[in-house]
């Protein structure tokens, strides 16, 4: 079940909404893991960056879901979920129906499952274990949506 999370306190920024490293603020995050310590994790490095987790997901059914409840800005989507659910799958659903963009999360870089998710349209691939500045860096490519982008 998706669980609900509170927002990540405010970072200091700079000029334009950014930080003083100059990544974008305020980016309302799904995250999609079945593990729940690298889910965990992920959600306080998220939440360190001055990001707002909307919820954290373990299968496919969850994320689509969830997407459409909460409209985040990105999906953190790892490809292989549990209960042998698909995150490529769910990220080309949330993607054909909400039009969010996913971010990948993987331990399988091979250029198989990189042709397989190119379908959801994917923002990037971060393949495990990465590091919180390679999370940092795949974000800093993601707008935040604005009033009038069909974004709940």
């Amino acid at each position: 079940m998706a669980a609900e999370r509170p927002g990540g306190t405010p970072a200091a920024e700079g000029p334009g909404g950014t930080s003083t490293a100059g990544i974008p603020r305020g980016l309302r995050i799904l995250v999609v893991e079945d593990e729940a310590v690298p889910a965990l994790d992920l959600e306080i490095q998220l939440q360190r960056m001055g990001h707002e987790v909307v919820a954290v997901a373990d299968r496919a059914s969850e994320a689509i879901a969830a997407a459409g409840l909460h409209g985040p800005d990105v999906v953190l989507m790892d490809i292989r979920l549990a209960d042998g659910s698909d995150g490529v799958e769910a990220a080309v659903s949330i993607r054909g129906l909400h039009d969010i963009p996913s971010i990948f999360l993987t331990a399988h870089s091979d250029p198989g499952t990189k042709q397989r998710a190119a379908a959801a349209r994917p923002a990037g691939f971060l393949v495990k274990p990465f590091l919180p500045a390679d999370v940092a860096a795949a974000l800093a490519l993601i707008r935040p949506a604005g009033p009038g982008d069909g974004q709940a």
